[in-house]
């Protein structure tokens, strides 16, 4: 190459890293649909004879809520096997609850006397005939922290009682543990955090979460985050139970390799735990250790100061600051490269709106965040390699609901908007204003491999009805920031079609009034764009209407998860003359060789009426007490301020 071919590619490869265009992407807010409230964030203090005891002067960075400090609102202690060590948890537990905190404390294991193998490492079980006196054991060690001054707000039954650990451990089952809740934890005065499993395993917890009587004695369900793949716990959340992640530690990186932490693997992994617990419906994210290396407060090795706050630390307070005591909204998330994730959260007041966005990437966006009101700003907490959460006043030249905002590379960017008046058009869904809600199934109740109650999936080699399945038509869980997070998987074999339908069992079938109706629904092809037909039929199979269509597949892979980035929606308008059952019908076509898949969600119809909005029972002329928002969404139970429809009445949660 000669020089002056070298000097003119020299000018091009400047000119195109100078005049690089920004990526784009959208964050699109609906805070109509509403999910959990969110408790808050903390960590973990062990007791002093370990090495990474707190003082107060640390408990003040940890707890305080000053620029300087962290604002953390959860400190979870040990709960030692002799009465003997109870007395190290009493300083941080004050000092956590001079700033307010909700305290926990966990046991590792019983005495080794009330154990099978009669030792407090290597597992073993507590005996049975030891359930009445571990009961009163961890009864005695609240009220020897409410003796010493400060009322704890909580103890687990065990941790980890599905991991056989060398150091301290004990070994249950989930039917062990509801047996205990049922016949013991009554003798329990504060609440209760169970089962605390390492893999947040749902063998540990649905047997509590199904006994009535233990569950009623359970306050938190909470679970470890080692080995988590991903999922919501929505029966959980049926029998109103908030869900806890309560311990996780990142470390295996440093330990085995001997690497300092690093902004770029480190920081977005912490980040991307904390968001995407957010996402699966949790309502605290609590850390193991708050000082070590891999804590909030460094401890000297692998690159960290002692005491001084580690960039987890400050990635957590984004979280602990702002986003403890809202409650997290539905969002869409545009971005056709697939690295940024994000939440969404409405505060208390309802008069702000606090947006989570992690770019772990090189690139810079221009991002549009489309809100549910208008707003003249309100404030950016960024976090990156060289910024330590630092505040920054947003002020915008017009009253906007669609502010535009640059987001810097390898940043964790906490938004917060603030209301400045109402929008004129809300968007989607304001036709939808006067009707009655007929049937709403977002699917977002069922959690994944099971074929809800009501509906029925024909395929290739079969009929399937209500049950859990590993394979065929089933719910699929999704990322919960894309445009569907659950969707009814079905699909059509080789020469055979399949189909997936509503109002065809017995027992639950889709009465309809004369009138005129609208079927919204959204379908993506899974891989392919598959033929997909939309019919409602009479039970005797003849159609009332029809809607023939070819969905795009616009499913993405985004890390470990997949997302559904887009939907295609559709409308079907029909109108019925005689009172009868009737049913709604998704099919598609036989594959001329393997499979035709689909994805259906987000199944709403309605019948206009006018100037009156009210909304009927899922199963019209049944006792049905599914409890609905205005917007005619199921809700799992009214945890907000405001009108909601049970048994087909109004009621007014407070």
């Amino acid at each position: 190459m000669n020089r002056r071919t070298l000097f003119l590619t020299l000018c091009f490869a400047l000119a195109g890293s100078l005049f690089a265009a920004n990526k784009s992407a959208s964050i699109r807010v609906d805070s109509r649909i509403r999910h959990q409230h969110v408790t808050g964030f903390g960590g973990f203090s062990p007791s002093p004879t370990w090495q990474y005891w707190l003082g107060d002067a640390e408990m003040d960075k940890l707890f305080g809520k000053g620029d300087s400090q962290l604002g953390l609102n959860i400190l979870r202690l040990y709960i030692s096997n002799s009465k003997n060590g109870w007395g190290a948890g009493v300083a941080n537990a004050k000092r956590a609850k001079k700033y307010g905190a909700f305290v926990f404390a966990s046991p590792w294991s019983p005495p080794a006397s009330w154990k099978s193998n009669n030792s407090d490492s290597n597992g073993g079980s507590l005996l049975e005939s030891r359930y009445a006196d571990w009961a009163v054991y961890l009864n005695d060690y609240y009220k020897y922290m409410k003796n010493q001054g400060v009322t704890i707000d909580a103890v687990s039954i065990q941790n980890e009682p599905d991991w056989k650990a060398e150091y301290q451990s004990c070994i249950w089952t989930g039917q062990q543990m509801a047996k205990f809740l049922r016949e013991q934890g009554k003798k329990i005065e504060c609440k209760i955090i169970a089962p605390e499993a390492i893999h947040f395993s749902k063998n540990m917890h649905e047997p509590i979460l199904n006994d009535a009587e233990a569950c009623a004695e359970l306050d938190i369900m909470g679970g470890h985050f080692y080995g988590w793949d991903g999922s919501s716990y929505p029966l959980a959340a049926q029998k109103g139970k908030e869900v806890w992640m309560t311990e996780f530690l990142i470390n295996e990186r440093q330990q085995n390799n001997k690497q300092n932490i690093n902004w770029k693997d480190d920081g977005f992994l912490f980040a991307r735990s904390v968001n995407d617990a957010m996402l699966a419906n949790m309502s605290a994210w609590v850390h193991y250790s708050l000082k070590r290396f891999y804590g909030c407060l460094g401890d000297g090795s692998y690159g960290t100061k002692d005491n001084v706050i580690t960039k987890r630390g400050y990635i957590l307070s984004h979280y602990a600051k702002y986003v403890s005591g809202t409650t997290r909204v539905h969002h869409t998330l545009g971005d056709s490269t697939g690295k940024l994730t994000a939440s969404a959260y409405l505060t208390q007041s309802g008069d702000s709106v606090v947006v989570m966005l992690l770019n772990p990437s090189d690139n810079t966006y221009d991002t549009r965040i489309e809100l549910p009101f208008n707003t003249l700003g309100g404030m950016q907490i960024v976090t990156t390699e060289s910024l330590n959460a630092k505040k920054t006043t947003l002020t915008l030249e017009e009253e906007t609901f669609a502010p535009q905002l640059t987001v810097a590379p390898w940043s964790v960017n906490t938004y917060i908007f603030v209301k400045s008046s109402v929008r004129d058009d809300m968007g989607e869904g304001e036709e939808e204003a006067q009707v009655s809600y007929v049937l709403t199934d977002q699917f977002d109740l069922y959690g994944a491999s099971c074929v809800p109650a009501g509906w029925r999936a024909k395929y290739e080699s079969g009929t399937r009805e209500a049950g859990n399945y590993d394979q065929g038509p089933r719910i699929m869980g999704f990322s919960a920031e894309g445009a569907m997070q659950y969707a009814f998987y079905f699909r059509a074999g080789t020469g055979t079609a399949g189909y997936v339908s509503y109002g065809e069992k017995t027992n639950n079938r889709l009465a309809l009034a004369p009138g005129k109706y609208t079927l919204y629904y959204s379908i993506v092809g899974w891989k392919a764009n598959p033929s997909v037909t939309t019919t409602v039929q009479t039970t005797g199979s003849k159609n009332i209407a029809r809607l023939a269509s070819k969905p795009k597949a616009y499913v993405s892979a985004n890390g470990s998860s997949s997302r559904i980035t887009q939907t295609t929606d559709f409308a079907l308008d029909f109108e019925i003359t005689d009172e009868a059952n009737y049913l709604l019908k998704w099919t598609v076509a036989a594959a001329t060789s393997g499979l035709n898949e689909a994805l259906l969600g987000n199944v709403r119809l309605v019948k206009h009426e006018g100037e009156e909005t009210h909304i009927l029972p899922l199963f019209p002329g049944s006792e049905d007490e599914t409890i609905y928002d205005l917007m005619g969404r199921k809700v799992l139970r009214m945890n907000q301020n405001g009108i909601y429809i049970k048994g087909g009445k109004k009621i007014l949660a407070k």
